[in-house]
């Protein structure tokens, strides 16, 4: 279920490798329908890596089904973005040395490198919720 107004999108969904390609779209032509084609690039990469994480570690409900997560993407003033996926897997996401020839194991050190801040927050009634939030500018 996609929820839309001014400003802020809500999403909930089935978190499959199809689904983060959806998603990438969707979250990229809101952030440009919201006029901040700065931070489409680092959003779509945030979103996509934050959903496949989902993908990757949070295991399928018990009938096997793909892990439900919910992404909430709300402008915030400054022209920025707040960023934020919940999905229902208490385990924390580490922020660890992956080797350079490794095939995944960064995106938690993508999101670090990309967002102005970002955190992750164990959330009332189980699960997580890994934010961040996201400003113009200069990143190097």
């Amino acid at each position: 279920m996609t929820r839309s107004s001014p400003g802020q999108l809500e999403m909930d969904l089935a978190v499959t490798a199809r689904a983060v390609g959806l998603v990438r779209t969707i979250v990229g032509a809101h952030v440009r329908l919201w006029g901040l084609e700065p931070l489409v690039e680092r959003t779509v990469l945030a979103s996509s890596e934050l959903l496949t994480n989902v993908v990757k570690h949070v295991p399928p409900s018990r009938k096997g089904l793909a892990p439900n997560a919910r992404l909430i993407l709300t402008r915030v003033p400054g022209d920025g973005l707040f960023l934020c996926v919940h999905d229902p897997d208490p385990a924390l996401p580490q922020l660890g040395c992956t080797p350079l020839d490794a095939e995944d194991g960064r995106g938690i050190s993508l999101i670090a490198a990309c967002a102005d801040e970002y955190g992750v927050t164990p959330a009332t009634g189980g699960g997580k919720d890994v934010w961040l939030t996201l400003f113009p500018g200069d990143r190097s």
